[in-house]
């Protein structure tokens, strides 16, 4: 084989390597998250409406990893507007 071919060989299989990377990649970014295994139900009465809290920093996007003790789950707040549901970590 000369050297332009191999060249070609190489170039070829970095090419392959990368895009079989990135379809890995994209899977794992698409995957939808984890099931809820568990609903909290919280029904909130009428009182007096408190003040607006500061808003938060944005947390990092990515899949939801729970913390030990903790499963993925909804948290369902009945309240006298109608109902919200909160997905996340739940203990």
């Amino acid at each position: 084989m000369n050297f332009t071919a191999r060249i070609a060989a190489v170039m070829a299989g970095t090419l392959i390597a990368a895009a079989a990377s990135g379809y890995a990649i994209a899977h794992a970014l698409a995957a939808s998250p984890p099931a809820p295994s568990k609903t909290v139900t919280i029904t909130v009465s009428n009182g007096a409406t408190g003040p607006t809290g500061p808003t938060g920093d944005t947390g990092p996007a990515g899949n939801l990893d729970c913390p030990v003790g903790f499963e993925p789950g909804l948290v369902v707040i009945n309240h006298p507007g109608g109902q919200v549901q909160i997905y996340g970590c739940i203990r």
